[in-house]
């Protein structure tokens, strides 16, 4: 943050401490929290850890694909420290298998291959590109591809719009929209309506940050804020790609500053499907003292300067991560499933977490952990050196990221078990779920019965039925009985 170079600034930015303080701000800014790696063609494959071990060798089965995308200027690596403690927590191993989605976002990347997507929209195609390849694939190792399954999305900041982008703007060669591919889309951080900080920069010019020199321009302009409410960025421009997007149905179309009234798709934007975690507050350093307790290290100083931008030197002031408005982060606006809060935690740690210290009476030693998932002061350690500590984490907290894949992976289970022991009432096989309102449901044409899921209850409507509701048993008696049928 401390390296920036002015060229090209205009008037106005060049001097006094606000202008200094505007080019340090963006450093970290539309650099998403991401180190610089390079990316290559976009692929989605099995997980690797950063050294290039595979995280898990095993076929898919009956487990979930849980689909993980990075964001501007980050990589694959940027996962490494969730993907070490999915290797540590064989409940994680048993519900779902990661696949990471890799692609080039820097502009020496972006450069250095003329077939690399340029907008966040190209990056979408390419994710569903790189899933359409893997929905051709056997299951089975060596291929572990997904079979007919739904997948769920995992994306840190600007990856959640290309996921959007996949699921909203692209179809799969069987005639599907990417968003009926999709049963969540969980999001880190994601700027679903922009951040201003894209409109700071495109203003001042990338190149006069030497952090932002290295991030490909068009997908900067593509997070660019959108004015859903009303704030018309001072020499920001119209985001028109993001305005419409977060305008699919069931928007109602609306009017966005500088882009005047943008209209509505009449094509589904899936917004009921997403899950988005935010955060409001840099994270407070916990200071090692001598004495016993889990001890942290504070947010990065470079978030200093956007997070209080943020918070102070527009016409309103935002609560955010350093890098996101959290009302861009829980894209406030159409209804979701869920609208989340990591707590104590930056834009950064979101994703990859951070190293603490934890002593005790017997023992010191450093351990991983992640955001809290709850607003308590309590410290979560892992026990051991090296270890992740995961409890209370947005990750491991009831109802959190992986208790939701959890959840969805077991439902999938006794779906599947229902449909193979009422072949009668439940046809064709190979029925796929979707969700409509507060139901995971599956329909089938030849008998024209649903099989639905709410709140871990379990109902069947149909002929059979005699067109009324049944309820058939909770997912808690139900998954022993299709685990031992081999579910």
């Amino acid at each position: 943050m401390s390296r920036f170079r002015c060229s090209r600034a205009p008037d106005g930015f060049v001097h006094g401490p606000l202008a200094l303080a505007r080019r340090a701000l963006l450093g970290a800014a539309l650099a998403m929290a991401g180190a610089m790696a390079t990316a290559g063609p976009a692929v989605l494959a099995p997980s690797l850890l950063a050294d290039g071990t595979p995280v898990d060798s095993s076929s898919l089965g009956k487990r979930m694909p849980v689909v993980l995308v990075h964001g501007l200027g980050g990589s694959t690596e940027g996962w490494d420290s969730f993907l070490r403690a999915y290797g540590q927590n064989p409940p994680w191993r048993a519900v779902f298998k990661p696949y990471s989605f890799r692609y080039s976002s820097t502009t020496e990347e972006v450069n250095a291959d003329p077939s690399a997507p340029r907008s966040i929209s190209g990056l979408g195609a390419a994710l569903r590109d790189a899933m359409q390849g893997l929905y051709d694939r056997p299951m089975a190792a060596p291929d572990f591809g997904f079979g007919n399954k739904r997948v769920i999305v995992l994306a840190h900041s600007m990856g959640g719009l290309v996921a959007r982008s996949m699921m909203q703007e692209h179809v799969f060669r069987d005639g599907q929209r990417g968003g009926q591919k999709v049963l969540h889309l969980i999001t880190l951080g994601t700027p679903h309506q922009g951040t201003p900080l894209s409109d700071a920069a495109m203003s001042l010019g990338l190149d006069t940050v030497r952090e932002l020199d290295e991030g490909y321009p068009g997908f900067v302009a593509d997070t660019a804020w959108t004015n859903f409410d009303g704030l018309d960025m001072a020499g920001g421009r119209c985001n028109h790609w993001l305005a419409q997007l977060n305008n699919y149905a069931p928007a109602a179309g609306g009017t966005y500053g500088r882009c005047g009234p943008v209209p509505a798709n009449p094509l589904p934007g899936y917004y009921w499907k997403i899950i988005a975690y935010g955060a409001s507050a840099l994270q407070e350093r916990d200071w090692y003292t001598g004495g016993t307790g889990v001890f942290k290290p504070g947010s990065s100083t470079s978030l200093y300067f956007t997070y209080n931008f943020l918070r102070g030197a527009l016409p309103r002031p935002y609560p955010n991560d350093g890098v996101v408005p959290l009302a861009s982060a829980q894209f406030d606006g159409p209804s979701l499933w869920a609208r989340q809060l990591a707590y104590h935690c930056d834009h950064r740690y979101i994703r990859r977490g951070y190293p603490e210290f934890v002593r005790s009476a017997s023992a010191s030693y450093t351990d991983w952990a992640f955001c809290a998932g709850t607003d308590s002061d309590q410290g979560y350690a892992s026990g051991v050196a090296g270890g992740y500590a995961v409890s209370g984490s947005i990750f491991g907290v009831p109802g959190g990221v992986v208790d939701t894949i959890r959840s969805v992976s077991e439902m999938e289970r006794v779906l599947d078990w229902f449909e193979a022991t009422f072949p009668e009432y439940l046809s064709p096989a190979g029925a796929t779920s979707d969700i409509v309102g507060e139901y995971y449901y599956r329909y089938y044409s030849a008998t024209q019965a649903y099989m639905a899921v709410r709140d871990g209850s379990f109902y069947f409507l149909g002929r059979a039925s005699q067109d009324r509701v049944i309820f058939q048993g909770t997912l808690a008696d139900l998954l022993p009985r299709a685990q031992a049928a081999g579910f």
